[in-house]
Order: structure tokens, then sequence, then C-alpha cells
């Protein structure tokens, strides 16, 4: 099915509901409708709301049957006009002796007919999870796969995850995953599997569990359990297959992809909440702190930026990690609101 875009910019919850391709794709999913209506709702961030309001009420009143190109909308609006000059007649015939009684029902189905829309948006669009600076959230996914996110983090997918196609979700910041293995023995095919969209890289997985932190154009990819694809197309596509124990890092600006110093175990210690700094150096520590916990560092030492640790040390609150760099370096700390001036003593 083509589509042809047009403006939406005024359209509201009336307007979608109107809009006969709207409906067909509601009613009739096919995967370039899909495409085109995803794309419109990134397009235009503030009409989502509307597009759900409007996705629930076609729903609701057509029972979803298959679509009819031949009903127009006049023939649709005489329909819904019919069902509620019916409904006002059997009113009319049979609640009239009991209008208190009717008031409280009307109440009631008011109620009622709240939650099975409420229940009709919860189970269409996209689902998405944002950790805010210093905080960690796990969630569950429809498959009953985990992801654990680091602070300043967030996922987004579908909600209707169907069981013939791949299954897709979007990384931005840092997160750890520990995917389900759904396919049967000797019988795996495309649809089984996992697939994690960061940056411009594509990593497919079956059954595994690894983490993935992309800040500031760099993408590292940690492979704990099981197996991992990383694939990327356009100018240096690029295929690679990770095993158990690879650590890889692809730097988005030099289209690079390159071997880790650390290893996939120090990678993953932040969800323990801790830090492993083994090949850190002290400017990455710093880049920690601003990703993860939202400060705004100036190093006034700049001879120290490429001085590196070791050793793992508690990451629960950014002032466990600013009191070891303190000790350790003699460092001096001076902090107004989230801003921290790091110098000498």
């Amino acid at each position: 099915m083509e589509h042809q875009h047009g403006n939406y910019t005024d359209y509201t919850t009336t307007s979608f509901f109107e809009d006969e391709t709207f409906i067909r794709h509601i009613l009739k999913w096919d995967e370039a409708a899909i495409a085109y209506w995803t794309q419109l709702s990134m397009q235009y961030p503030d009409k989502k709301a509307a597009m759900e309001e409007a996705r629930a009420w076609i729903l609701l009143l057509n029972r979803e049957p298959a679509y009819s190109p031949a009903t127009g909308k006049s023939l649709l609006w005489e329909k819904i006009a019919g069902n509620i000059a019916a409904d006002e007649q059997r009113q009319r015939r049979y609640y009239r002796p009991m209008k208190l009684v009717a008031k409280w029902t009307a109440a009631a189905a008011a109620v009622l007919l709240f939650m099975v829309v409420v229940r009709e948006l919860s189970s269409h669009g996209q689902r998405s999870y944002t950790t805010a600076f210093g905080k960690h959230e796990q969630v569950v996914l429809p498959d009953e796969s985990v992801v654990t996110l680091n602070g300043n983090s967030s996922i987004h997918y579908s909600r209707t995850w169907k069981s013939a196609k791949p299954r897709e979700i979007w990384l931005n910041g840092e997160a750890y995953f520990e995917v389900k293995h759904v396919a049967i023995k000797n019988r795996w095919q495309q649809s089984d599997s996992f697939h994690v969209h960061v940056s411009n890289l594509a990593l497919t997985v079956l059954g595994t569990k690894f983490n993935v932190r992309n800040r500031r154009n760099i993408t590292e990819i940690s492979l704990l359990e099981g197996s991992l694809r990383i694939e990327k197309n356009g100018p240096g596509a690029f295929v690679k297959i990770l095993k158990p124990g690879d650590a890889f890092v692809y730097d988005s600006s030099k289209q690079l992809l390159k071997e880790m110093e650390r290893k996939p175990q120090a990678n993953k210690a932040w969800t323990a909440n801790e830090l492993d700094l083994d090949g850190y150096t002290l400017r990455e520590i710093l880049n920690v702190l601003e990703d993860n916990y939202g400060y705004s560092i100036t190093l006034d030492a700049p001879e120290l930026a490429q001085k590196r640790l070791s050793g793992t040390v508690p990451a629960a609150s950014a002032d466990d990690i600013l009191f070891v760099i303190r000790k350790v370096f003699n460092l001096k700390i001076s902090q107004k609101a989230n801003h921290l001036i790091i110098s000498q003593n």
C-alpha cells in the first residue's frame, strides 16, 4: 500500500478518526502501513495522543471486523448515528421510570468505557521506558526477556510483538540484556531472533546476555553468554559475529569497529552498583559521572586526564566515585549545583 505524506499539523482525534487511510491501518494492518504511521508519529510527536485515542474508538466502534473499502465516511457516520438513536430509544422506552438509576448506570458505563479505552491504548502503539540520572530500572519485555537500564537511558518497542516477526527494541544510553531463548530445537527461524537497534548498528541475538553502552557517538558491546551478530549497513558496512567473552567498541564518527580493552564482566559491573575501573582513564570516569549522573564537570588539571585507575569501587551514587578519585589523585572538588570543578590541591 502506498502512502503520500500530507500535512498533519492541524489533525485532531476526529481528523484521524475520519481518515480512511488511518482506519484501514488500524483494522487491516500491513507492514507498509505500520511503517508509514510509525514514521508519522515520530514526525508529529504531539499527535501521538490523538492517534491513540482515534485508534481506540475505531476498534471499539467496529469491534475489529475486516475493513471494507466500500464503506465511506457517510456510511460510517450513519452507522454511528443509528447506534446512538437506537440507544436513546431504548433509554426512553425502558428506563424513563428509573431516571435516578439510569444516572448511576450511565456513570458506571462511562467508567467501563474509560477502562476499555485505557486497555486498548495500552495494547497498541509504542512502549517506552526512560531512567533519570543516577537511577536504574529493570524492564520485563513481552517475551519475558529482561532489560536493565542504567541512568539517563531509554528503550522503546512496539507493544504488539507478533510471533511471526523478529522482536525489535531501540536503545539510547546503556542497558544490560538477558534475552529469552524462544526457538524450538532444530527449528530456528528469523522470527525467533531478537534485534537491538543502537546508533546506526543492528544487533541480532537468539538467547544471550550482553551489555550495550551508547554515549558520545561511541557504542560499546560486551557479550557474556550466547551469540551476537553486529551489522552495519550503508557506508562502511560490516558484519561481525561475537562469541562469549568478546567486547567491541564502535566509533560512529569514524565508522570504526575495534576490540575493547575491558572485558564483558567488567562492563556490566554497574548492574551491581559497582564501577570496575580497569582500563578507565580519569577523563572516562568523569564522562561516566556526566552521562549517568547528570553532572557538568570542568577538569582544571588536564595533565591528569589520561591517568588510569584499577580495581572496583561502589557506584550506588556519584559521591562514591568522587570520593575515590579525590583520594587517589589528591584532588579538590568544588560543586555549584550540578557543576563540578576538579583541581589539584
